[in-house]
């Protein structure tokens, strides 16, 4: 008989303990991860995925407005096995950094408590219902029919004994998208003045660079988009006194445009028309020439839950001179390996075969010192690579800022 009463306490105390545990949390998040934490410390906040009951991911993209959309996956384990949940929401492009979070904070509240339902935790819930008409016809009208625009501007100025450095930038862009367009323009002038002075010479180097591009892309169907890029740039360094291009391209998604927040793999075919201006005579004997060229770009977006992984792949070449061509790779990744454990590799790799920009003569000392001009080169590499590992208490809900 006593055996019976030892194994109901025991049953009653181990009961008594599982409620008391709060639920742990996992949360990635691009945003202010603290802010939501301190808000919601109903439950325990873990930092490994694997010791928690729910895991929360966020990912975001750029919308159509210029802003960010970013949606919440919810995935239970444990006692939350087989529940599941995604919300989204749209922050605008001219929303500030409390905004945003405020409404990052309300919307994973509403995609968490799906979970709450039918356990202890929802007495400590309390729902509230704005009194306020929802005024439809005013959120969905747009008296600016998707069309964005942005003007931008800054000036530096650093002086030293030996130093000056004065640079002017100036930037200007508009846009607009709708499901079935895209339409881009850029307009960026930057210029940059540098004065370097010695006891017995002195140096200055001006640069100046102008840029245009402009995009107009059509959607075809959930995989085909086809459109047309134009450009214009003058650049001082790269001895293009003017250069237009015009291409018209054609895109596949392998994946439906659907899924482009956390999945998309892209093959991408460009042919263009080139008219080149030059300051100096190039290493070629040309002041001004036309050239068509053509690329072939492979572009593979993912990211999940263990990680993110963005890579493509460009092939470019002038159709009238095949051998002057350009092959460029360029990788991030970013992967949880086990709990604790992440690799973070970044790479960008050029095989060089197309610099018919390259002014005839030797480059002087100031030119190579000063980068006044591009020099000749037939590749460029970057590679790095991060390990990081975390042990200790998984938990992580306390925010301390003191000194």
């Amino acid at each position: 008989m006593r055996s019976i009463y030892l194994a109901l306490f025991l049953i009653s105390l181990s009961r008594l303990f599982s409620q008391s545990d709060k639920i742990k949390v996992f949360l990635s998040c691009p945003c202010d991860n603290d802010f939501i934490k301190q808000n919601t410390l109903i439950f325990d906040y873990v930092r490994d995925r694997t010791l928690s009951d729910i895991e929360v991911f966020v990912f975001q993209i750029t919308n159509a407005g210029g802003g960010r959309s970013f949606s919440f996956e919810y995935k239970g384990k444990n006692n939350f096995q087989n529940l599941e949940n995604q919300i989204s929401t749209d922050i605008p492009k001219n929303f500030t950094f409390i905004e945003t979070r405020e409404i990052l904070l309300k919307t994973y509240k509403l995609g968490i408590v799906y979970f709450m339902q039918n356990i202890d935790y929802q007495n400590q819930l309390d729902i509230t219902f704005l009194d306020k008409e929802f005024e439809s016809d005013e959120l969905s009208s747009d008296k600016w029919k998707n069309w964005v625009f942005e003007v931008s501007g800054s000036f530096n100025f650093e002086n030293e004994k030996s130093i000056k450095e004065e640079e002017i930038n100036f930037g200007a862009d508009v846009d607009r998208v709708t499901e079935m367009w895209r339409i881009r323009s850029d307009l960026n002038l930057k210029r940059s003045v540098k004065f370097f002075s010695g006891d017995d010479e002195s140096y200055n180097s001006e640069r100046e660079r102008a840029n245009f591009s402009g995009s107009v892309v059509r959607s075809l169907s959930s995989h085909f988009s086809t459109g047309v890029f134009g450009s214009y740039l003058k650049d001082t360094f790269l001895n293009y006194k003017s250069s237009v291009n015009f291409s018209p391209a054609l895109e596949y998604n392998f994946i439906p445009y659907s899924e482009v927040l956390t999945k998309e793999i892209t093959l991408a075919y460009k042919i263009g028309y080139n008219f080149y201006e030059y300051f100096d005579k190039t290493i070629y004997g040309f002041i001004n020439q036309e050239m068509f060229n053509q690329s072939l770009t492979l572009n593979l977006r993912y990211r999940e839950k263990w990680g993110s992984i963005y890579s493509y792949l460009v092939a470019s070449q002038f159709v009238d001179q095949p051998d002057q061509n350009r092959l460029t790779f360029n990788n991030y990744i970013n992967l949880r390996v086990f709990r604790g454990l992440s690799l973070r590799v970044s790479g960008n790799f050029q095989l060089i075969r197309d610099q018919i920009n390259l002014p005839k003569g030797e480059a002087s000392i100031e030119d190579l010192l000063l980068r006044q001009r591009q020099i000749s080169t037939n590749f460029q590499n970057r590679v790095s690579l991060g390990l990081s590992y975390t042990f200790g208490s998984i938990f992580n809900n306390i925010v301390n800022t003191r000194l």
